[in-house]
């Protein structure tokens, strides 16, 4: 169960960077636009307790419980709506 964790919380951690990694690529990368900090993904802010940049091994053995907590209607399923980043508003709203 252990390794099942593990191999969950590695593919979709390299999915993750793999899907964000694929947004064109001719951007600068950099602070948003207006300032401040890009937030976190949502997985990647479960998992990454500390909120120090990386997803150590006791951040993996928790990687359940983490993730867990994403499951806001509580069916023992992610969804998308549930993992993935929220869209930006446009300016005005």
């Amino acid at each position: 169960m252990k390794k099942l964790a593990i191999v969950i919380v590695l593919g979709i951690t390299a999915w993750m960077f793999n899907a964000f990694a694929q947004d064109g690529g001719d951007r600068t990368p950099g602070p948003p636009p207006g300032g401040g900090k890009r937030p976190l993904p949502p997985i990647e802010a479960a998992l990454d307790a500390n909120s120090d940049g990386a997803i150590d091994a006791d951040e993996i053995a928790n990687a359940s419980v983490a993730l867990k907590k994403l499951d806001k209607n509580g069916d023992g399923k992610l969804t998308q709506d549930e993992y993935r980043p929220p869209m930006p508003r446009p300016k005005g709203d």
